[in-house]
């Protein structure tokens, strides 16, 4: 009986080894292959990067936000530039410029150096104005004289489009873009200063239209009004701040207005000089010599 037990222990035993050595053969070939499926999960990961990562710097740029701009306008004029019988003198032009930074991907720097009673034909005015041009390096110049003050001191028209030309000229000096933006509708443009008002403006368009520049635009803002107000059966009435002045309202239309035609000449960017164009500024400045 011991030596039948003794050998049921012996082959109980051997079958414990064999089974031991099994299982022990097994988690080794389970664990080779989790280390060999392990290492291609992470090499097939690194892989995936590496292509994400060769596809993003491949992305056309026109995917990535746009870049925003600044630029910088430089605005001359007087009192209706300025933004009289505005609570807030809040002008036209202002309203204008603020409009295009909030809507659009530039954000325009206002350099304000309107003269109240000012006159482009006043000397102190002519020296300031190269002065400016020069320190402050605006990428625009708006030049918007409401004229009504020339009119009353009668200014020489020859007097006046040598003081126009000269702006121009010294604007383009400093390769800044030079826009002409002519003033709202008020009693006197409407009424019994508009013959001589109008011909004001049409020696300000030849006068810009003379150096033959693509870096010089002239934007009617007058008759842009003139035909706003006619279409709805408007008057300079409805925008009376004084004889010489709109209102708040007549600020507020006369800036959408003047948006709406920005954005027509220059759509929705920057405002750019164009290096290559062929500019008469030289010539100019030596024939004034």
């Amino acid at each position: 009986m011991r030596a039948g037990k003794r050998g049921k222990h012996r082959k109980s035993t051997a079958l414990r080894s064999i089974a031991r050595r099994w299982v022990a053969g097994g988690l080794c070939i389970i664990a080779a292959g989790g280390l060999t499926l392990f290492g291609w999960i992470l090499g097939d990961t690194q892989a995936v990067k590496e292509d994400v990562a060769m596809a993003a710097s491949m992305a056309p740029k026109q995917n990535l936000q746009p870049e925003m701009n600044a630029e910088k306008v430089l605005i001359v004029g007087g009192s209706m530039a300025h933004g009289w019988k505005d609570p807030n003198d809040d002008s036209y032009l202002k309203r204008a410029f603020s409009e295009l930074t909030s809507s659009t991907d530039t954000t325009w720097i206002y350099d304000d150096h309107t003269t109240i009673g000012g006159s482009p034909a006043e000397n102190n005015i002519q020296s300031k104005f190269r002065t400016w041009v020069q320190q402050d390096k605006p990428q625009v110049v708006v030049i918007s004289w409401g004229l009504l003050n020339d009119i009353v001191d009668k200014t020489p028209m020859r007097k006046f489009n040598q003081a126009i030309r000269g702006e121009i000229q010294d604007a383009l000096a400093a390769h800044a873009v030079v826009v002409f933006v002519t003033s709202p509708v008020t009693e006197a443009t409407e009424t019994y200063d508009h013959q001589q008002v109008a011909n004001y403006i049409s020696n300000e368009i030849h006068d810009a239209q003379s150096f033959h520049s693509p870096n010089v635009y002239f934007l009617n803002l007058n008759q842009q009004m003139e035909t706003y107000m006619a279409a709805h059966g408007q008057t300079w009435l409805n925008y009376y701040g004084d004889s010489w002045h709109p209102n708040q309202a007549g600020h507020i239309l006369a800036g959408k207005l003047l948006f709406d035609e920005w954005i027509q000449t220059f759509g929705t960017g920057p405002v750019r000089w164009q290096p290559d164009a062929k500019d008469s500024s030289q010539e100019n400045d030596k024939a004034g010599k």
